[in-house]
């Protein structure tokens, strides 16, 4: 089963073919997107902040808010392989934690039908 909760009790109106056309498609969603909160420590000075998606490629699509109101605005976020990189408008107050609420979104694979 999925982190969806999805599974076939058979009392579903889909045909057997096509509640595993849906449980297929939830799974490779599974293995698109990955998401979370990072946590650093505010040092006065920095403002880009680097979080590790865990995607192995860059991904397509990439979101990132701000977990608290008394941190400056996000500026923008960009991407690669490895990490996404947040940065602020201005930097983060020494001492507060940065929070950091992510969600990153891998490239469909094609599939031939």
């Amino acid at each position: 089963m999925s982190r969806w909760g999805v599974y076939y009790k058979g009392a579903e109106i889909l045909t057997p073919e096509e509640w595993n056309s849906v449980v297929d498609a939830l799974n490779e969603l599974d293995q698109r997107i990955t998401g979370g909160q990072a946590i650093f420590r505010g040092d006065g000075s920095t403002t880009t902040f680097e979080i590790p998606h865990g995607l192995g490629e860059t991904p397509m699509a990439v979101i990132a808010v701000k977990g608290a109101p008394e941190l400056p605005d996000i500026d923008y976020c960009t991407a690669d392989a490895t990490n996404i990189y947040v940065r602020f408008k201005t930097p983060p107050p020494s001492g507060i934690d940065v929070r950091i609420w992510w969600m990153a979104v891998k490239t469909p694979s094609t599939r031939s039908e």
